[in-house]
């Protein structure tokens, strides 16, 4: 049975004059230092605060007993799941030699693209004391400099360094944002500058775009989510997943069904936005799969033919139906300009929902040639 042990109090300020607050999201706080103009960008995502919570952790730090810091890794990796986990394999260590880990962060991202090494941004918990991790970057040797307003700690790669196995390379250019307590990492200089720059208003930020906001809206407050943000990002999974299944269909009327659908109109149009994510409902993970599409129409095109390929493609990786080796279709539906689907993943295992995107295998996520 899975454990629930939190309980979440929740308080809100009183402000005079206002009826009402509004929070962003983590996901919509993200946005906010991410450039737009990047291609093929994913975003990898993790809310620690919900995750701990939700285990009934919710208390935990890095201070906390050894045992409850392996009992979270041990947990993430089964009942529940990080898309972003920024050194969790060195968590029984990493505190000593850093300062800090990962029951330490309020919550992570992974931002990577094309044209930058991957960039952490890491939210610190409110009471957190960052001079400890200073203190542990100039033992190192790491030259603090400023930009932007902002400190930023370097250190060449150095393979002979006695410490350098001990946590990411992204360490080696880590930057603090003091008034959001938030330290952004990237194994070279530009990563950092980049954020700082959009952070700066130098440049603009992916809050602007709209596809990248309607899939955070959707995903809503995801326990841990991956992003994909671009008109091409369909072509990355099956060719021609509608051949293909057609080809494999379980029965004649199934493959009737959708030789019609593809008579009457295009299928499987290119979307904007991809956005797989999981929260825990009654102490079991449901997921969220969102497509974002340019217009409404576009979506209830799509909902037919991406449904009916969550519910009966096969997965290529493990050679056996979706429905056994990632989730099973709960709902299917249409919500503003995006498809919507509910899944619950298989075995109440819901990093298969992102082992799924990284090997690429989501034939339901592909796009018509």
């Amino acid at each position: 049975m899975r454990r629930s042990l939190a309980i979440a109090l929740v308080v809100l300020p009183i402000a005079t004059g206002c009826t009402s607050l509004v929070v962003a999201s983590p996901l919509a706080e993200l946005l906010e230092l991410v450039p737009p103009s990047l291609s093929d960008v994913l975003i990898a995502f993790t809310d620690w605060s919900r995750i701990k919570n939700d285990l009934g952790l919710g208390f935990l730090t890095s201070e906390g007993p050894e045992a409850f810091r392996l009992e979270l890794a041990r947990r993430v990796s089964q009942d529940h799941a990080a898309a972003s986990a920024y050194a969790l394999p060195y968590i029984r260590t990493h505190a000593e030699t850093w300062g800090w880990d990962t029951a330490d962060l309020e919550w992570e991202a992974n931002v990577i693209s094309s044209e930058l090494p991957p960039v952490y941004v890491l939210r610190l918990r409110d009471d957190f004391d960052f001079s400890v991790i200073a203190g542990r970057l100039a033992e190192r040797g790491f030259v603090q400099t400023e930009s932007r307003g902002t400190l930023v700690f370097r250190h060449d790669l150095d393979l002979t360094a006695d410490w350098i196995r001990t946590t990411e390379l992204s360490i080696l250019t880590t930057a603090y944002l003091e008034e959001e307590r938030m330290m952004i990492l990237s194994s070279f200089p530009a990563g950092v500058e980049t954020v700082l720059a959009v952070k700066a208003g130098e440049s603009p930020a992916l809050e602007a775009d709209p596809f990248a906001t309607a899939v955070v809206e959707h995903l809503d407050h995801p326990a841990s989510a991956i992003i994909m943000l671009g008109l091409g990002e369909c072509l990355r999974f099956t060719p021609n997943p509608l051949r293909e299944f057609i080809a494999a269909a379980p029965n004649e009327r199934a493959m009737a069904e959708l030789r019609a659908m593809m008579e009457d109109r295009e299928l499987l149009v290119p979307y904007r936005a991809l956005g797989v994510g999981y929260r825990e409902e009654d102490d079991r993970p449901v997921g969220t799969i969102v497509f974002e599409y340019d217009a409404p129409e576009l979506a209830e095109r799509d909902l037919p033919a991406r449904c009916a390929l969550a519910e009966n493609a096969v997965s290529a990786h493990y050679e056996a139906p979706i429905s056994e080796s990632y989730f099973t279709v709960l709902h299917c539906t249409t919500q503003d300009s995006a498809v919507l689907l509910e899944v619950a993943p298989v075995d109440d295992q819901p990093n298969r929902l992102f082992r799924m995107v990284l090997y690429l295998d989501a034939p339901f996520a592909g796009c018509s040639d």
